[in-house]
Parts: C-alpha cells; sequence; structure tokens
C-alpha cells in the first residue's frame, strides 16, 4: 500500500503553495497589529505613571510651599506724623527703600527685614515663625550651624538652581551638578535661623547659605510667582516697602520628565515619547493679609 492518502477525486491532500503563502500573510498581519496595539498600551501605560508621578511631586511639593506661605509673619508699621509739619511719612519712606525705585534683591535685604514677604517672579523669600519642634534653643554667640536656632522666626527662601542664573543658584548648581553644561538642577528650598541667615547675607558668607539650601525637586524646571494686592496681579512684592502682606500668592511650577530630571546634563539622547513639560498652577491666600477695602471719594 502507498503512504499516503488521497482525497476526492484522487488528489493528494495538503495546502498548495499559494494558500501557505495567504497563511503566513495573514499570520503576519496579525502578529504586526497585535505588536502595535501592545506597544500603543504600554506607551499609554507608562505616560499615565509619568503624569501621576508629577501629580504627585507637585502636590508635595505645593503643599509644603502653602504651609510655609501661610506660616508667613508680618508687623505692620504705624504711619508716624509729623508735629512740625503735620504730613503723614510714607511707608516706603521708613526703611529708605521705596518700593517700585529699584529691582527688589532678595539677597541683599534679608539682613534689615524681620518679617513679612520678599518676593521677585522667581524667587519667593519668606519670614516665617514656626518653633522648634525639641524647643532646643541656643544664644546668637552659640550660633554654628544652620540647624541651630536661636528663636521661633525662620527665613524660607524658594528658587531654582541654575548655573545660568548668577547668584546664590549659580553656586547651588555647581555644588550639585559639577563640571556639567548650563542648564537648570532643580528647585532649592532654602531653611535657616533668621539671625544666622541674615547675618550670612549681611557678611556674604557663602557656607551658611549653601548648608541651609537643599536640592528638594530635580523634576521642577522653573518656578514663576505672581502677587495679588487686591486689584491686580504683580511681579514683586516687598512687605516692608508696601506696610502690608499681599492678599494672595500665585505659584506656577513647570515639572519636566524624570529621565530629563535625573539625566539634566547628560548626553544621552532624549525620549522621544517621554511627555512635555508640565504646569502646575496654585493660589495661596495668606491668612494675616488685611482685607481689601476701596477709598471712599471725599
Amino acid at each position: 500500500m502507498r503512504g499516503h492518502s488521497r482525497g476526492i477525486g484522487g488528489q493528494s491532500a495538503g495546502f498548495t503553495l499559494l494558500e501557505l503563502l495567504i497563511a503566513v500573510g495573514l499570520t503576519s498581519v496579525l502578529m504586526i497589529a497585535l505588536f502595535s496595539a501592545m506597544s500603543i498600551y504600554f506607551n499609554l501605560q507608562l505616560d499615565s505613571h509619568e503624569e501621576i508621578a508629577r501629580q504627585q511631586i507637585a502636590r508635595a511639593v505645593l503643599r509644603q510651599m502653602t504651609r510655609d506661605i501661610q506660616s508667613v509673619v508680618f508687623v505692620k508699621q504705624e504711619v508716624v506724623e509729623e508735629e512740625t509739619e503735620e504730613e503723614t511719612v510714607a511707608p516706603e519712606d521708613l526703611d529708605g527703600n521705596a518700593y517700585g525705585e529699584s529691582v527688589i534683591d532678595p539677597e541683599t535685604v534679608s539682613s534689615t527685614y524681620t518679617s513679612g514677604i520678599v518676593g521677585t517672579a522667581t524667587d519667593l523669600q519668606l519670614f516665617v515663625s514656626r518653633p522648634d519642634r525639641n524647643l532646643a534653643y541656643v544664644s546668637s554667640q552659640e550660633l554654628t550651624s544652620a540647624d541651630q536656632r536661636t528663636g521661633d522666626l525662620l527665613l524660607v527662601r524658594y528658587l531654582i538652581a541654575s548655573k545660568s542664573g548668577g547668584g546664590l543658584g549659580s553656586k547651588i548648581a555647581e555644588r550639585e551638578a559639577p563640571g556639567e553644561t548650563d542648564g537648570p538642577v532643580g528647585m532649592v528650598r532654602m531653611e535657616g535661623d533668621l539671625y544666622g541667615l541674615s547675618t550670612a547675607f549681611e557678611t556674604d558668607e557663602e557656607f551658611p547659605q549653601l548648608a541651609a539650601a537643599k536640592l528638594q525637586a530635580r523634576e521642577v524646571s522653573s518656578l514663576a510667582f505672581r502677587y495679588y494686592d487686591g486689584v491686580a496681579w504683580i511681579e514683586e512684592w516687598d512687605s516692608t516697602a508696601r506696610n502690608e502682606l499681599p492678599k494672595a500668592i500665585e505659584i506656577v511650577l513647570t515639572i519636566r520628565d524624570s529621565q530629563a530630571a535625573g539625566m539634566a546634563f547628560a548626553d544621552d539622547e532624549p525620549d522621544a515619547y517621554a511627555l512635555p513639560e508640565t504646569t502646575h498652577r496654585m493660589v495661596v491666600p495668606l491668612p494675616l493679609a488685611e482685607p481689601f477695602t476701596v477709598e471712599a471719594v471725599l
């Protein structure tokens, strides 16, 4: 007997070459479609994880900033009236620093400002009252490190560490990423005893300032602040010169992807499928700010 069977009409049973090619083609198309669907699924899943991570980072940063802003202390200066000339001295004349005549420099006013807010569009400096958890205080003569406290008053500052920015931010960027090219390194939060940091600013000592500055979020590539005076948003605020606190502060964070944050100065090509930078906005009211009142026209 022969070793193969015959089908109807005496022909051999099996697939022709054309049928085999069609089956291979259909299988290839199906596999390509399946691979594309899985690739899209994984990319969407990674994007979702990245978006959730950014939201968590923004929420943590904004929560800390809100806590600091709402802990600001401010002592309003009394309006002084001259007895001889009977004219009122404007609040900005009390310290010789008229608001708007020069650009505010947070690094040069720390030694003279003891309450309120000093801020620009990219730099925020807060005078905060927050007791030490252990109530461990030292005298001003015994103050030797950024961790020690002489009282409840703290100086808190937010800025971006960038080598192209100059000042303290560039020094922190050089410390965190030595020998690399220009670019933002991340968001810095400085916290320290008011007396110690004010003295360091006044004497231009770098070590206490750098010791008090911590790189908190590499993912944050830029910071933007605006201050609401009751009528409009402005980009600079000086509580002592204006003799008041802003009604609210607007914070806008720009967050980049984790790869760009972790390899901000690497020569590798960026991920083509990474999410673009995202912005996160929050408006923080100040509890101690006086309500806005419209002056009555006489």
